[in-house]
């Protein structure tokens, strides 16, 4: 299967799905990966920089490190996926669902995730304070920095249920 990339450095990787792929350490810099489904893929230490991943299915996928700068990811699910350390600044996660991900040590200043799932999610990531949260969701269940206000960001906090 070959992974396009804007860049014209397109990557070949090993089978027809990238459901569970070991894509570790890939660079795949400006990707075209939009709707493509890398459910518990292993995107450790990948360079994602600049990638198209609109509506992507992430799920339970291992990003530990990797480089989403950039990113534009719209409506994309991380839902469960390891996203400790990952690089996000700048990048666009408008409506994506994080939903039991775990962002702790992420770098996510002045990203947007404007109307975006954090449910469950362990969001004491570095950079918060200059991220653009207005009508994200939250729970109970949601693990903030310490200090951080969700809701004086525009995060909307549910109740659990």
């Amino acid at each position: 299967m070959i992974i396009r990339c804007e860049t014209g450095d397109d990557v070949q990787v090993e089978g027809d799905s990238l459901v569970g792929a070991n894509l570790a350490r890939l660079n795949l810099h400006r990707a075209l990966l939009e709707g493509q489904d890398l459910r518990e893929a292993d995107l450790s230490g990948s360079e994602l920089r600049s990638a198209r991943l609109e509506g992507t299915v992430l799920d339970r996928a291992k990003l530990v490190g990797a480089s989403l700068a950039a990113s534009e990811s719209a409506r994309a699910s991380f839902a469960g996926a390891d996203l400790r350390e990952a690089m996000m600044r700048s990048g666009g996660f408008e409506q994506a669902d994080f939903s039991g991900a775990d962002l702790r040590d992420a770098k996510v200043g002045r990203a947007r995730f404007a109307g975006a799932i954090f449910f469950g999610a362990d969001v004491r990531c570095e950079g918060l304070e200059t991220a653009n949260l207005r009508g994200a969701q939250a729970n109970s269940g949601t693990r903030w920095p310490d200090g951080f206000d969700p809701t004086k960001h525009g995060v909307l906090v549910m109740p659990s249920t």
